[in-house]
């Protein structure tokens, strides 16, 4: 008796584990669920105008999911980068969003590195119909006021980059370079490094001119020399903000000169500082040259944390950012399109309607910035802490 005792035991056990396993798999929806599907999108700030707006057009109406049609609703917030990257490192999203619109796929790339201790597999895909896309384009540059920018170039006879502006910051005044002695001293424009990751994205750049090359290590990142002397850069900041547009727009060469921006952001501010500053500005695009690429991501987790039709969901979103309609409406937004079919040559572009500050159309050709890694960053963002926030 007791051999058949124990495969009684056996076959209860392995129904249990039966039970168990598909409860614990079970999707977050019937399999024959034929109700609305709602997903939502952490985008990046910048992209997060333009992804909202596209959302509201795509929202409400009916897709075809799996053979089935099911009215689809996209909810859009903002996310920075910074804050994004700490969330999927520790599982901090109480709820994950079904996609995540990064500034830079660098940042997708080291969200999957630090994630796995936690998720235990990769969050996002490199390939297959779930793999993170480019949906929009935005580069850093250099903007700074035309009065400044004309006495900068007759000092140094180049546009302005990170070398000359080293050396306006460590000069005594704008009189000892040839400008307005009213201007007091140089002072230089660069977004908050630990809210906004165009701020750590310029200080990667700094780096990028200091070692004279396009990707950097986070040993050089640490390296005292160095931080000695971009202190000597970041030692000029009136005030640190968000964006770094807004202080330009808001107080004019009084709260800085010149900066690295994102693009997306001048654009957007470009017609209020002229008009509220008279001065002008102009742009200059750096080499290297970091880019912001936007990549659509969806997130893989478990079944009961996003569905298979929200992931579809999501892929039907995707595609509709990159449909031609969209990619053409990236430009009202200061954005440009990711796709190749789609010129910046547009009547509704903002490149186009500035193109007198220096706004171009093509960006001139030289290296790709590439964003430092986790480590790097992590070190950079102390240092900052350390120096000007305590």
């Amino acid at each position: 008796m007791r051999p058949i005792r124990l495969v009684i035991v056996i076959v209860v056990l392995a129904f249990v584990a039966g039970i168990i396993y598909m409860v614990t798999n079970s999707s977050a929806e019937p399999a024959n669920a034929t109700g609305p599907v709602r997903i939502s999108v952490a985008s990046a700030i910048a992209a997060e105008g333009w992804v909202s707006a596209a959302a509201r057009e795509f929202s409400n109406k009916e897709y075809d999911l799996n053979g089935v049609r099911r009215k689809v609703s996209v909810e859009v917030y903002p996310l920075d980068g910074v804050t994004a990257l700490n969330k999927w490192a520790g599982g901090g999203f109480q709820t994950p969003p079904t996609a995540w619109i990064a500034e830079s796929r660098d940042w997708v790339n080291q969200a999957n590195a630090v994630a796995g201790d936690y998720y235990k597999q990769d969050i996002f895909l490199g390939g297959g119909p779930y793999r993170d896309q480019s949906v929009a384009l935005s580069p850093e540059i250099w903007a700074v006021f035309k009065s400044r920018a004309d006495v900068l170039e007759r000092k140094y006879n180049k546009p302005l980059d990170w070398q000359v502006a080293h050396s306006a910051a460590t000069s005594k005044n704008w009189a000892e370079l040839g400008g307005d002695p009213t201007w007091g001293r140089f002072k230089l424009v660069i977004p908050h490094p630990k809210r906004d990751p165009a701020g750590l994205a310029a200080m990667v750049s700094a780096a990028g001119a200091y070692y004279e090359k396009p990707a950097v290590s986070t040993e050089e990142l640490s390296d005292k020399k160095f931080l000695a002397w971009l202190k000597e850069l970041l030692d000029t900041v009136v005030d640190f903000q968000p964006y770094g547009v807004e202080n330009m727009v808001l107080y004019g060469p009084s709260a800085g000169d010149a900066g690295q921006v994102l693009e997306n952001y001048l654009l957007l501010n470009a017609e209020a500082i002229e008009k509220r500053w008279g001065d002008g500005f102009v742009v200059v695009y750096p080499d290297p040259v970091a880019w912001y690429d936007f990549p659509f991501a969806i997130y893989m987790g478990k079944e009961k944390e996003t569905s298979a039709a929200e992931k579809d969901a999501a892929v039907l979103f995707k595609r509709f950012l990159l449909s031609e309609g969209q990619q053409i409406a990236t430009l009202k937004f200061g954005l440009r399109p990711a796709s190749p079919d789609v010129s910046a040559d547009h009547p509704t572009s903002l490149i186009k309607r500035y193109a007198s500050f220096g706004f171009k159309e093509r960006v001139p050709a030289g290296s790709k910035m590439r964003q430092a890694s986790r480590s790097g960053l992590v070190s950079l963002g102390n240092w900052f802490v350390n120096m000007y926030e305590k």
